[in-house]
């Protein structure tokens, strides 16, 4: 695999600067394994529940053996076109086109549907926060269960912008909404009754919000559309969220939109819309792609297992590849 180099020679020494400046696809003298599974199926998250990883697709939920990865769907014809899993205690939460199911193993108990009494029941995103609230962004606004009912929050309510695709909570208690769809509007930030907001006037990369995680004490958000975006970095205090730094790198031919992060130590594996994966360490980093034999170079999970592997959602399946075998290649 080839490594993204940025070599500068002094000029005083030599006229002669060479920078190979594309994140480039691997050598293919170099070869790792790649295994593939759920081929020609839409993957959109992965979870691990009670010792078995789920997979949410188009068509439902599958759960998947990780020992000899047999896979079995489960058996709910409502569950369709799910977006976002949630594991929360003993239960699995399945957001998807029809609402919200949750699922302990062997049984389905429907909290959110068409009998709820909301304005939207599609499901793009789930959190449960600190105090087992649980929430929900929708094309709609943002739903939050209490007690036994669903309130709603919407642009009449302080939202920036009705289409969410994020939730996170801070760890001082503050709400972060990250919108997709609008020309304008990013996040919205909600902390003590009182909103505020960012988007690319005051330092996002792009408005459209696609997922973000927490590592280290910092927010990290990937934002984007089509070819161009960039990651927004937050740092969370008691008086709200700041913007710390973003990181803005062509991942490869199609641009700069990552859609999807985790972190492994120092290496940061990024899943970009359509340049494959690639992973970052100290701002300089390698990619797999299609060539190389994952499934599709759109990633949108990175999943670790306790046995040193990671299990790539993309657009066409599950790509899993041995981390070892990957850092191998950066050293």
């Amino acid at each position: 695999m080839k490594k993204r180099y940025k070599i500068i020679f002094p000029s005083i020494l030599i006229v002669f600067v060479m920078i190979l400046t594309s994140c480039t696809g691997a050598n293919k003298d170099v070869k790792i394994e790649i295994n593939n599974i759920l081929e020609e199926n839409a993957v959109n998250d992965i979870v691990n529940y009670k010792g078995k990883l789920y997979a949410g697709c188009l068509e439902g939920v599958f759960e998947i053996n990780t020992d000899n990865f047999e896979i079995k769907k489960l058996d709910n014809e409502d569950i369709f076109l799910v977006k976002d899993l949630l594991v929360h205690g003993d239960y699995l939460y399945i957001g998807h086109d029809s609402g919200i199911t949750v699922y302990d193993g062997e049984n389905f108990t429907k909290i959110l549907d068409e009998t709820s009494g909301v304005s939207d029941i599609r499901v793009n995103t789930m959190m449960i926060d600190s105090k087992d609230t649980i929430w929900a962004g929708t094309y709609e606004g943002v739903l939050k269960k209490t007690d036994k009912e669903w309130e709603e929050i919407t642009t009449n309510d302080g939202l920036a912008f009705k289409i969410a695709f994020l939730i996170m909570e801070d760890e001082y208690g503050g709400m972060i909404f990250g919108h997709y769809g609008s020309r304008h509007d990013g996040i919205s930030y909600l902390k003590d009754g009182k909103w505020s907001y960012f988007n690319k006037d005051n330092g996002l990369p792009h408005n459209y919000i696609v997922s973000g995680i927490e590592n280290g004490g910092s927010i990290y958000i990937a934002t984007g559309f089509y070819d161009t975006g960039g990651f927004a970095v937050f740092k969370p205090s008691k008086e709200g969220i700041g913007l710390e730094y973003t990181i803005i790198k062509e991942w490869g031919k199609y641009g700069s939109k990552p859609r999807s992060l985790n972190i492994d130590d120092a290496y940061m594996w990024i899943g970009t819309e359509y340049n494959g994966l690639c992973i970052m360490e100290e701002g300089e980093f390698i990619v797999l792609d299609m060539e190389d034999g994952l499934l599709d170079n759109e990633v949108k999970v990175t999943y670790f297992d306790d046995e040193g592997r990671a299990w790539l959602a993309t657009k066409k399946g599950i790509s899993i590849v041995k981390k070892s075998e990957v850092y191998s290649l950066i050293h």
